[in-house]
């Protein structure tokens, strides 16, 4: 009984720690639909939950949450005839992610440039962590870099 309870607390603190940063990775993945990056966001931690296993350490525990997150998303997308509705405010549910002009410029990146530059960018990822995330080699994450920076700086002016 004591282990449920161990194994449980220790879950606490994973969800705790890394909920916003899987919650913010399906919010890129869904385009700010809110619904659907909370739905993912859950179904991450219950297969986080499920695998019962504990990882050693906690970069091995973010980066497991990080591909599980991306697989879950593209796995919803696929399964699901979506319907487009308005973005609304990511601020809601007490995140703190704040969505403004940058953000809404990523959000419309393809899936693998807009990736690679959240990772990059938002989480702290070198690209070489970056594609190990990613499944791809490190030089094509610089080419998603290059690619997404050029259409943002276009877009956004400079």
């Amino acid at each position: 009984m004591e282990t449920a309870c161990f194994e449980l607390n220790g879950f606490d603190a994973v969800y705790d720690e890394y909920f916003d940063m899987v919650y913010r990775i399906c919010y890129v993945y869904f385009h700010g639909h809110t619904a659907d990056a909370e739905d993912a966001a859950q179904t991450v931690f219950m297969h986080y939950l499920e695998a019962g296993v504990i990882p050693e350490t906690n970069e091995h525990t973010k980066a497991w949450l990080i591909v599980t997150a991306q697989n879950v998303c593209r796995t919803m997308l696929r399964r699901h005839h979506r319907k487009d509705t308005e973005l609304d405010s990511a601020a809601d549910k007490g995140t703190a992610f704040e969505y403004n002009e940058v953000m809404d410029a990523v959000m419309r990146l393809p899936e693998k440039e807009r990736m690679a530059v959240y990772l990059n960018l938002y989480e702290g990822y070198t690209a070489a962590e970056t594609a190990k995330l990613m499944k791809c080699r490190e030089n094509t994450v610089y080419s998603y870099i290059h690619r997404a920076r050029k259409k943002l700086k276009k877009e956004l002016g400079g």
